[in-house]
């Protein structure tokens, strides 16, 4: 009886398309480049203790939107390391930063999300006084965009809500798109009816659109345990012991993509061009930043 009520419950999350307002993409502003890469058994401790130059425009009254991965429940890399998750949060709270949520709408194959978040434990950050927040039921705007394969992308409304988006992802293969970084991760914002689209053609192109309708202020890609094959939820883990963090975009994931390739060569592993320009994801994504 329970699995038919969460078949039932799926159904109405991927059809609840009406009442979806138009909206504006939502685009960090021009700032001084940051960039960061944190590296060795230590890295995440590291990590920590650049808080204060990472978040150097995070005061006390900012609201901050943690997207986090639940893509499935599976543990990390599948999804979000608690260990990060935790580090992040008091990283943010010793700042003075109060007003945190922390969201995400799972894979299709996982939905509804607060199963995902009940499976991973992830209640347990409310004692930080951060919201959960699961986009499934939540209001969805249209944002209309100057892409090839994607002319309008509906999105999580909560992407207006809050002064900064903290984009957490993981560094993972995936068996359909090659690879998942910062932009494939926004997918989570993305409304679970349009995702079905998103997988039918041009799917690493696709990907790149995302980025013409919302952009986080800051990735921070957690990549001490990856993904080298397989992915998105299981696949042979490889240590990286890297954290790469950016308030650009494409620069995160050229980072990703280059330690990727890397790692994999180190396991005979060469099914990634080497040059980053040769890859589809990477070719759309320059094209249409050039193009805006």
């Amino acid at each position: 009886m329970a699995s038919l009520l969460e078949r039932l419950e799926k159904k109405l999350i991927i059809k609840n398309t009406l009442f979806i307002r138009n909206g504006d993409p939502r685009l960090p502003e021009n700032s001084k480049s940051k960039k960061f890469s944190f590296t060795g058994d230590n890295a995440l401790s590291d990590m920590i203790k650049s808080s204060n130059v990472i978040f150097s425009d995070f005061r006390p009254q900012t609201s901050v939107l943690i997207k986090i991965n639940l893509n499935s429940p599976n543990p990390y890399p599948a999804s979000t390391s608690s260990k990060m998750l935790d580090a992040l949060l008091q990283s943010l709270m010793g700042l003075g930063v109060k007003k945190i949520c922390i969201g995400d709408c799972s894979g299709l194959v996982s939905l509804p999300t607060r199963k995902v978040i009940k499976k991973k434990g992830l209640d347990r950050f409310k004692k930080y006084g951060a919201r959960l927040k699961v986009f499934d039921y939540g209001s969805w705007v249209n944002v209309v965009i100057k892409g090839i394969y994607f002319k309008s992308i509906m999105l999580s409304e909560s992407i207006y809500k809050y002064d900064k988006i903290i984009n957490l992802a993981n560094l993972k293969t995936h068996h359909l798109a090659g690879f998942s970084f910062s932009t494939k991760s926004l997918v989570g914002f993305m409304h679970p009816f349009q995702r079905i689209k998103l997988h039918k053609d041009h799917l690493e192109e696709r990907i790149a659109e995302l980025s013409l309708a919302v952009q986080p202020d800051i990735s921070i890609i957690d990549a001490r345990s990856i993904f080298i094959d397989g992915g998105p939820d299981v696949g042979k883990v490889a240590e990286a012991k890297t954290i790469i963090v950016s308030n650009d975009l494409l620069d995160a994931d050229l980072s990703a993509y280059n330690l990727l390739v890397s790692i994999k060569q180190q396991y005979g592993i060469n099914d990634l061009d080497k040059n980053p320009n040769n890859c589809r994801f990477f070719k759309h994504f320059i094209e249409i930043k050039g193009n805006s």
